[in-house]
């Protein structure tokens, strides 16, 4: 297979706060350049970009005490510095010291990832969706039989298994990663509660707690896909060989 091929990936609410901090920088840029290579095809819901909006405040308001928190931090290791080094290392890190420039970092940050969600395949949920997962909490059905409000999570997956489902109508790959997969997970079975997508043709869905984990496996499904065409396309070739021949 020549074609190029995308795995589909979809991100919990919680992933794409996470990303915003320093410490997922090295995987932001990983998730960044599958993208623009066209290795994954990412899904955002418009649930999860109000969900965005929504933690935005609190999102830029704990990235700023965590970059204060760095700060402090990279203060102290420059006791252990002397001379011209420490100079050099106090001015690098002095960006830092004003609550306004940390202030500006952070919204800078949190603007990069917002700005990249809404370049990402934006998807509305439907009213047919929104209705079918309320019939869903009203009847209690999984996984709504513990009175928890599960109504977001579960229509964000309906959305997202329902647009994959349409793209391509023979075989998918979806990857939805949450760290919250409790919420939506079948214990017995380790998959999504299937009262979530009843109604609709089954596909492949994988989920996993880490973007990492994720961007690890969204490779070999493309393998796994490209095997499974050949072989769709060899049987079709037999299937019209066959009819040639009259059998």
């Amino acid at each position: 297979m020549n074609s190029k091929m995308t795995t589909n990936i979809a991100l919990d609410t919680n992933i794409w706060i996470y990303l915003t901090k320093d410490t997922f920088f090295e995987l932001w840029l990983k998730f960044k350049e599958m993208k623009e290579r066209e290795e994954i095809q990412v899904i955002v819901t418009d649930i999860t970009l109000i969900e965005w909006a929504r933690n935005k405040p609190k999102t830029l308001s704990s990235l700023t005490e965590s970059i204060k928190a760095d700060y402090i931090s990279a203060t102290n290791l420059a006791k252990y510095l002397s001379g011209e080094s420490k100079e050099n290392y106090l001015r690098t890190i002095s960006n830092y010291k004003e609550e306004a420039k940390r202030l500006a970092s952070a919204k800078a940050k949190v603007d990069e990832i917002e700005t990249f969600m809404k370049s990402c395949s934006v998807i509305e949920t439907t009213q047919e969706q929104k209705l079918f997962i309320a019939n869903c909490a009203i009847n209690k059905f999984p996984p709504f039989q513990n009175n928890k409000n599960n109504f977001n999570d579960a229509l964000i997956l309906r959305s997202t298994y329902e647009y994959v489902n349409r793209q391509f109508p023979q075989k998918f790959d979806l990857i939805y990663v949450s760290n919250n997969p409790d919420d939506f997970i079948d214990k017995q079975t380790a998959k999504v509660h299937e009262s979530i997508f009843s109604g609709l043709e089954p596909i492949e869905i994988k989920n996993v707690r880490e973007l990492g984990e994720a961007l690890r496996l969204a490779p070999e499904l493309i393998d796994e896909f490209d095997e499974w065409l050949d072989a769709q396309l060899d049987s079709q070739a037999m299937h019209q060989l066959d009819m040639m021949r009259g059998k």
